[in-house]
Order: structure tokens, then C-alpha cells, then sequence
């Protein structure tokens, strides 16, 4: 899997993420960004993957998702868990993340468990 995340791809993740008022996208080890702007800025200088923080619905914690490019997809990577899981989303179709983290991340959690809405 590549280890980076085309500068277009994050800045439409980045405008997709600011919308929502539970996820957020974030740097590796940094907080999150403040902005869409804020993750343009960063982009422009770090070819690197970014992470989607994407919290558990009536709990305090949140999962990990790492983005990354791969040709004309996103891959979006589980990091939250000790089985691995992935789904890859065309830049075309990317407003269907929610859905298409959510249900990976979902089939992550145990019984009774779910990640927040987006």
C-alpha cells in the first residue's frame, strides 16, 4: 500500500471532512486540523498519509483511519485494530466515505458498538 496521499485527493478529503461535526482528518501524531484551509496548508508541504478520527457513538474514545492514495483511489486503512481491515473509494465517488468507513469500521467493533455519525 503507498505510504502517501495525492495532494488533490486530501484537499477534497479535507473539504468533505470539514462538513461534519463528528470526524475529523489530522496529520499522523498531530492534532487535528482546524480547517480545510489548515489541511491545504499541510498538504502542500508533507507528502504523507493522513488520518481520519472518527469517534465511537456513547463513548469517549475514537478510531483511527489512515488515508492514502493508490493510482485514482483512496484507501482508507484501519490502524485502531489487531486485524486489519481496508476499503478503497474512487476520488469520484469520495462524498461516499461515510458510509463506506462506517461500515468497515463498524464491522470492526464489537457487538452493540458503533462509530458516531458523520
Amino acid at each position: 500500500m503507498s505510504t502517501e496521499i495525492k495532494p488533490q485527493h486530501a484537499k477534497l478529503l479535507a473539504e468533505i471532512i470539514e462538513q461534519s461535526s463528528h470526524w475529523k482528518l489530522k496529520p499522523e501524531k498531530k492534532r487535528p486540523f482546524h480547517s480545510a484551509s489548515d489541511a491545504f496548508s499541510y498538504v502542500e508541504d508533507h507528502n504523507e498519509p493522513l488520518y481520519l478520527q472518527v469517534p465511537v457513538a456513547g463513548e469517549d474514545g475514537h478510531l483511527l483511519v489512515k488515508v492514502t492514495s493508490k493510482q485514482d483511489d483512496m484507501v482508507f486503512a484501519t490502524v485502531s485494530f489487531d486485524t486489519p481491515a481496508q476499503t478503497t473509494v474512487h476520488h469520484s465517488h469520495l462524498k461516499l466515505i461515510e458510509s463506506s468507513v462506517t461500515d468497515m469500521l463498524n464491522n470492526c467493533l464489537g457487538e452493540g458498538r458503533k462509530v458516531a455519525s458523520f
